[in-house]
């Protein structure tokens, strides 16, 4: 059987990416971690770490055990919570993964709302981009993702939330920007700063260009802060939404302009068709469902979409 405490010290370290800074943070010896790890191995017959330059990183058998036992740890974390709260129902952890345009919005309101209705739920967010938040979603680090434009997959439902227009941003003054509006085939001769290929603005920018040349400059950034200063100092242009730079343009610090025809994703709820923790899950879905329209309807640039366009994806 498997040691609670081994699982606990190997999930440290797949966290850090190092067995020194996972014994650092767990306040004990490296070779204290090594040797509970070890028996993990000699218990799987595999391996579970394999070295890097800078440290170690998970072997396809570890990415299997880190995804159990991120279940498992939230399964723990339930029970704990229904056993000191000294009953069961709406209690516990839930994990939500969003995009930090979308939760710079929706997170205030949602989690004054949620908390009021349901004070024994502890809610956990994780902020990033779309393509990261879904894999979050399928190795079970999150509950719910709420992700722009998601493809299907097989055992996920999607449950679309919101429609948001998509404009060309940069810093305000920009020559490309001066027309007030701009064309897909514009985007060809622009500096652009681009996401990876697993996020939805890159898959619509590649469905664009194909068969064209490529941008004059290309940058891959993964994360939204770095994405915005490096819009704020003029070296490129990106695409987000209009509510995801509505500060920054309120502040003049960033400028945007729609694209025509006029481009819009979807913001859509994924959650597992079965998820572990539907007593959590509904509640906290029909809360932002909620929260949105309210938003929508009081600043929010985005169209609030109804509940009968839920699908459940079969592939």
């Amino acid at each position: 059987m498997m040691d609670i405490r081994a699982l606990h010290y190997f999930r440290t370290v797949a966290e850090f990416g190092s067995y020194s800074r996972g014994a650092e943070f767990l306040r004990i010896s490296q070779p204290a971690v090594s040797r509970q790890i070890r028996k993990l191995e000699e218990d799987l017959g595999r391996p579970l770490f394999r070295r890097t330059g800078h440290g170690v990183a998970l072997t396809e058998a570890g990415e299997m055990l880190r995804e159990r036992a991120q279940t498992l740890f939230r399964g723990l974390e339930q029970a704990r919570a229904e056993i000191r709260s000294g009953r069961r129902g709406l209690s516990g952890t839930i994990a939500l993964a969003i995009p930090s345009g979308a939760g710079q919005w929706l997170l205030p309101p949602l989690v004054a709302r949620f908390r009021a209705l349901h004070p024994e739920v502890s809610l956990r967010v994780f902020g990033g981009f779309s393509g990261t938040l879904h894999e979050w979603l399928v190795r079970g680090r999150a509950d719910i993702a709420c992700v722009h434009d998601p493809l299907p997959q097989r055992g996920f439902r999607i449950l679309p939330l919101a429609e948001e227009e998509v404009c060309l941003v940069g810093r305000p003054g920009s020559a490309a920007l001066r027309r007030g509006h701009v064309r897909p085939a514009d985007l060809a001769r622009l500096p652009l700063i681009l996401s990876s290929r697993a996020n939805a603005s890159r898959r619509l920018l590649d469905a664009w260009l194909e068969g064209t040349a490529p941008p004059e400059t290309r940058i891959e950034v993964d994360d939204h802060a770095m994405l915005r200063a490096l819009l704020r100092s003029g070296i490129g242009f990106a695409m987000l939404t209009r509510g995801g730079f509505a500060a920054e343009a309120a502040r003049q610090e960033l400028a945007g302009v729609p694209f025509r025809p006029r481009v819009t994703w979807t913001l859509s709820l994924v959650t597992a068709e079965e998820p572990a923790r539907p007593d959590i899950v509904e509640p906290l879905i029909a809360t932002m469902r909620a929260v949105t329209e309210e938003l929508a309807a009081g600043g929010w640039p985005v169209r609030a979409l109804e509940r009968d366009r839920d699908r459940t994806n079969g592939a």
